[in-house]
């Protein structure tokens, strides 16, 4: 072979050498630009506004398509679920999570609250609520714990005792007649539980009257029927009496004395079972309640007639009990994984329920 021929060769095998070299950098770019595209390509549809929570799952806008829908699984109408939205949440954050949750992306503060809403009104487990909205059990239980304890904090920073004038201004005609000074009608009410497991604590919660495991709580209302006092739960153990005093009702009324909201005379309508008249009497108030019958066992028409203008009226606590307890989740057993928040749920369904009519239509 001629050294012309050699060197040709020669060359032939470098620039073969080399164009298999570039061959190789182009692939390992051709993968590498492969992978950043599908990365992007996840990040895209991680980061996008999911379009089936508009169309497949729950949401404020597919419930206001339905007619009477909205109200089924809230218990409000759409304007009025505005309303409590306006209230609860006046800017974009109105409360820090416990914890950050992806789902929040897709899911509105609207639609945080009207999950919470129907949580309260209908009391599906969280697995159902999950299902419906989309998003993981995990996170629908943390979106309802952390609503609820700011929905509690955010009522409970109303002042909804009004003043004397505005109650007695406010009265129905027929119980301005007959009660002209009493301004509050207050009763008990019993929210039955899972049993717990400690004896301990089933001895503690049991209620006589319920045959069962019990919290209770004390409730009061103007005589047109929107709740001004609304306690904290206690055992069903307590009695009338002593859940007047453990639960500062009795310390309300003299603060309220104190700020002219009540004056002297003013009343307090209740059942038999409340034994309170000495402690209102100390303040300067009167009791209103159904007389005893004499030992004769005969009652007189006065009594007679006094018991049933009390019961026509006193009719309207237990109505706005009634209310409240249609929030199906106090009305079922309340199962012990709610126990934390029951404080919590018992005095939001309370205040939901004065965004309502009123009982009595003036």
């Amino acid at each position: 072979m001629s050294s012309e021929n050699t060197s040709s060769l020669l060359s032939s095998l470098a620039e073969g050498t080399e164009n298999m070299s570039i061959e190789d950098e182009l692939e390992k770019i051709r993968q590498q630009l492969t992978k950043l595209q599908e990365e992007n390509r996840t990040l895209k549809e991680e980061n996008k506004p999911s379009t089936s929570t508009s169309s497949t799952f729950f949401n404020c806008e597919l419930l206001k398509i339905g007619k009477d829908k909205f109200k089924y699984y809230t218990g409000f109408t759409f304007e009025t679920f505005t309303v409590i939205y306006n209230f609860l949440a006046p800017c974009d954050k109105p409360f820090k999570y416990t914890k950050q949750l992806k789902c929040l992306k897709n899911l509105s503060l609207e639609n945080q609250l009207l999950l919470v809403l129907i949580k309260l009104r209908q009391n599906f487990d969280f697995t159902h609520i999950s299902t419906l909205f989309g998003i993981s059990k995990q996170d629908c239980s943390t979106i309802f714990t952390n609503w609820i304890n700011f929905m509690y904090f955010r009522f409970g920073s109303v002042n909804i005792w009004p003043n004397r004038d505005v109650i007695i201004s406010n009265m129905p005609d027929k119980f301005k007649k007959d009660f002209p000074n009493t301004l509050v009608i207050i009763d008990g009410t019993e929210i039955k539980i899972q049993r717990p497991s400690s004896l301990t604590a089933q001895s503690q919660f049991y209620s006589d009257y319920k045959s069962c495991t019990t919290l209770k709580g004390l409730v009061g209302i103007d005589p047109r029927g929107s709740i001004i006092f609304a306690s904290m739960l206690f055992s069903g153990a307590i009695s009338d009496n002593q859940i007047t005093q453990q639960s500062g009702f009795l310390k309300l009324l003299q603060d309220l004395k104190m700020s002219g909201k009540m004056l002297d005379g003013d009343g307090v309508m209740a059942d038999k079972g409340f034994r309170i008249e000495s402690d209102l009497q100390q303040l300067g108030l009167q009791l209103n309640i159904p007389p005893f019958a004499s030992s004769s066992g005969q009652m007189k028409i006065a009594d007679v007639n006094l018991t049933e203008k009390i019961a026509s009226h006193r009719v309207h606590v237990e109505r706005a009990i009634s209310r409240v307890k249609k929030f199906k989740i106090l009305d079922n057993r309340v199962d012990l994984s709610l126990f934390s928040s029951i404080n919590q749920i018992w005095f939001v369904c309370c205040f939901l329920t004065n965004f309502m009519p009123f009982l009595i239509q003036k």
